[in-house]
């Protein structure tokens, strides 16, 4: 037992609980777009998930544009901004393409219209049909289209929330103080004699 650092039991449980808060920080999105223009500006694009804690739910923002110099990532969320709930809600109510079938007209008198150029707009999210929630979705279009307003709506709403400061779940918020707790409260480690 040389050497071998002891502390008491409650001190052990202190380290334990900030692990298992520390080891819970999760930013996986459970929706994400892209706009890319064709000719001018940067592609941009933002994942959303949700924020942890208690209390009405909340989403953090994780905006990722690629420029020359390297990706710049920048944060929000809805307790800084508010607004960028509605945006999240707005995205149900998205109407998706219809499926393109060759030989279908779609459009009543059988054209056809063609982008060639403008901004590439895309969207992946869980899904569902009815109460199964096991089904995902991705489509994109170009501009005018109902996918395309929801985008350009939402980035102008979260153009003033952006900061290089990531949101703080509140597990960790809260694991931060038990960390300084330990720390002022703690005993000197008990190292055996041998």
């Amino acid at each position: 037992m040389r050497g071998r650092l002891r502390y008491p039991p409650d001190m052990l449980a202190s380290f334990a609980s900030l692990a298992v808060l520390l080891a819970a920080q999760d930013f996986t999105p459970f929706l994400a777009f892209v706009r890319a223009p064709s000719m001018v500006g940067d592609p941009e694009s933002v994942e959303i998930g949700v924020l942890r804690g208690q209390g009405r739910l909340q989403f953090w923002f994780r905006r990722t544009v690629e420029s020359e110099g390297g990706n710049i990532i920048t944060w929000t969320d809805t307790r800084r901004c508010p607004a960028a709930r509605d945006a999240v809600v707005a995205a149900t109510q998205i109407a998706p393409p219809r499926i393109y079938v060759p030989g279908i007209p779609v459009r009543p008198d059988g054209s056809t219209i063609l982008t060639l150029d403008g901004i590439r707009y895309e969207l992946r999210a869980g899904a569902h049909y009815d109460s199964y929630t096991s089904s995902d979705i991705s489509f994109s279009s170009n501009m005018d289209t109902p996918l395309a307003n929801w985008v350009e709506g939402t980035l102008t709403v979260l153009e003033k929330c952006w900061s290089d400061e990531v949101p703080i779940q509140e597990e960790e918020a809260q694991a931060e103080v038990v960390q300084e707790e330990v720390e002022a409260d703690a005993p000197p480690p008990i190292i055996p004699q041998s």
